[in-house]
């Protein structure tokens, strides 16, 4: 039997049901609403802190929330953002990053903090006011910058997004003075990730890649 602890793996069925059933496609996020009120719930940000008080289990990386899983040791950036579903919409369904953790910061009603992360990137999002000014700009060093192009940009036109105004494109990957390209890509907050791939080739070997699974949530 299905448990509140099961709500993402209830909406990623949702979703996949909708999208076979009904050509309806809903992001992941909003799938989550939806299961946070058939058990009852006005929203997902109060599953989460019941989840989060409940212990242990459905929480990713138990003891160790505060680290990513991709290495031992890292720097990691915290972002403004103001709203939790254009974050989520942006960094895991776009973006194709991992939720961590992430809801009410001290309980229902109050300001959405999280956590995501991708192979060699980690990043918080905070709506707290007084964290992390809009604007900063993250660079990230990885490899298979073309392919992840063409999968950003496929995204994009099958789902004819607007995510940076009334063009559905994605911004051209860029030659810079500094041997590398890169491609910059703005949040619905002002926040810029800079995606850097070297010129040397020999360097892309100790880089990640930023592969995809649309189907997984």
């Amino acid at each position: 039997m299905r448990t509140f602890r099961d709500a993402k793996a209830m909406a990623k069925t949702l979703r996949a049901e909708l999208l076979d059933r009904c050509q309806v496609e809903l992001s992941h996020s909003a799938c989550l609403e939806i299961v946070a009120r058939q058990f009852g719930l006005d929203n997902y940000n109060i599953l989460a802190a019941k989840l989060e008080e409940s212990g242990p289990g459905e929480q990713p990386r138990a003891g160790s929330v505060w680290r990513t899983p991709f290495s031992e040791t890292t720097t990691i950036p915290v972002l403004r953002v103001f709203s939790e579903e254009a974050a989520k919409d942006f960094y895991v369904d776009f973006l194709g990053f991992t939720l961590d953790f992430g809801g009410p910061a001290r309980g229902p009603g109050t300001p959405f903090y999280g956590q995501v992360s991708r192979p060699g990137t980690t990043l918080q999002l905070s709506e707290h006011a007084y964290q992390a000014g809009p604007g900063a700009t993250v660079d990230i060093w990885l490899a298979g910058l073309d392919g992840l192009w063409e999968e950003l940009s496929a995204y994009v036109q099958e789902r004819n997004l607007r995510i940076w105004g009334p063009g559905i494109w994605v911004p051209d990957i860029m030659k810079v003075e500094w041997d590398a390209r890169v491609l910059i890509l703005a949040d619905p907050f002002g926040n810029h990730l800079r995606l850097s791939e070297p010129d040397d080739p020999a360097s892309h070997a100790v880089l990640p890649r930023w592969t995809f699974s649309r189907d997984a949530g």
